[in-house]
């Protein structure tokens, strides 16, 4: 009897495991630690798993090396920045299906990749490379003010600046330890959006295009993505083209990706592209609102493996994310989950800070302490259900009275509100 084909998971969601699982294919977890938060319930739900530090190139080829003689196919998936990049190097050393190492490469290259879109563009984005601390000033006056300096591979929304004027951009400079590796280049003002796409062969197809919410204090802070986004034909497809022209002038070629784009008055301009689907469980809310699980996609058509039909959920077309962000302090509880989950259209809800430990500083714009989910057959609805959802959730921090959340979170499904009281 032939052998499943074999999908390569490194330090994946549960979710990732069981939409490998579900198109076939045989699941390994590689993780450098398999009793980690997060990582135990992917390695439970996979056929097999390895404790491997992926990132130790040499070790990775030395603990899967032996796969390259399998009877059946074999791909590694990453779908987060790192390990994305890390499974098109592997796949292509050992011959397995994938994305090119290079193109996965292109696009963490934020200076390369801008410098070849705007050749592709009708309205290039003013940019400047700048790798001294004292070239700094000089790079944000020429791009213009306001501007935005962040580091030239970054991902996340990690250490991204916002500099309104001279005074801006000689702080910055200030509070560097050491030399930096920065893109700087102009404020795009418009709403943005977040857009999925898989690739297969290099032929791009857009999966969604999705809203993306911003706070209105510094940094523009991430609040939680609406899918689909209230866009017309015509600007739908600008977006998409937009896409396409990206993914191809990195050579991307296989897989999902995730593309950042404002809507400005001159057309839509990139932001920044990447070869995974992001942080922001953009993948949840597409399976929600149309059936489509893009990782189920992803594995199948690496491993040629049926495609999976979508699953759409009783005419439902609209789902939406918000992000929580608590104060900080000792996470003693969070009272309201229960009530939050009896609401009609509430899909998940995840506080990803342990009860009982440190609320950890957000370490990015994108970054937060956990999530809520919901899907309605509109968008008006769902930011309703997200809105009544986020005033029932009322964290303890530090000891003080319950309050409205306010925001969003992550335990995974609750049993019971007294799981997730501090003892």
């Amino acid at each position: 009897m032939a052998q499943a084909p074999l999908a390569v998971l490194l330090s994946p969601r549960l979710e990732e495991v069981q939409a490998a699982r579900e198109v076939g294919a045989r699941t390994l977890v590689l993780a450098p630690d398999r009793a980690a938060p997060g990582i135990r319930e992917a390695v439970a739900a996979a056929h097999d798993a390895l404790t491997v530090d992926w990132l130790d190139h040499q070790g990775l080829l030395m603990a899967i090396g032996h796969l390259a003689g399998h009877p059946a196919r074999v791909s590694v998936f990453g779908f987060a920045e790192a390990s994305a990049l890390v499974a098109a190097r592997v796949n292509e050393a050992l011959r397995f299906r994938g994305n090119p190492h290079a193109a996965v490469a292109y696009l963490t290259d934020k200076v390369a990749l801008r410098g070849k879109v705007n050749q592709l563009t009708g309205t290039p984005v003013r940019f400047e490379q700048c790798d001294r601390v004292t070239h700094l000033v000089a790079a944000a006056e020429r791009v213009g003010f306001p501007c935005v300096a962040k580091p030239r591979t970054g991902s996340g929304g990690q250490e991204v600046h916002l500099l309104r004027d001279v005074a801006d951009a000689a702080l910055l400079a200030a509070e560097l330890v050491s030399e930096p590796a920065l893109i700087i280049e102009e404020f795009l003002e418009g709403p943005e959006y977040s857009v999925l796409a898989h690739s297969r062969d290099g032929e791009h197809t857009v999966l969604a295009v999705a809203r993306k919410h911003l706070s209105d204090g510094p940094g523009f802070t991430e609040e939680g993505h609406d899918l689909p986004a209230d866009l017309g034909p015509r600007d739908t497809a600008r977006i998409g083209d937009l896409v396409t022209a990206t993914l191809g002038a990195a050579g991307h070629r296989a897989g999902l990706s995730l593309t950042e784009v404002v809507r400005t008055a001159q057309g839509p301009r990139l932001i920044e592209s990447h070869a995974h689907p992001g942080p922001g469980r953009l993948g949840d809310l597409l399976a929600l609102a149309t059936g489509t699980d893009p990782v189920a996609l992803a594995v199948a058509t690496a491993l040629r493996l049926p495609v999976p039909e979508p699953h759409p959920s009783s005419g439902r077309r609209y789902a939406g994310i918000r992000t929580l962000r608590l104060p900080p302090g000792r996470l003693d509880a969070v009272h309201g989950i229960d009530e939050a989950y009896a609401l009609p259209g509430v899909a998940d809800i995840g506080i990803t800070v342990r009860v009982g430990s440190h609320v950890p500083e957000a370490t990015s714009r994108a970054a937060g302490h956990g999530f809520i989910t919901a899907v309605a057959s509109s968008p008006q609805e769902v930011e309703a259900v997200l809105g009544k959802a986020l005033d029932l959730l009322r964290p303890v921090v530090g000891g003080a009275d319950p309050g409205a959340c306010g925001q969003p979170a992550h335990p995974a499904h609750p049993e019971k509100e007294e799981e997730h009281t501090a003892a």
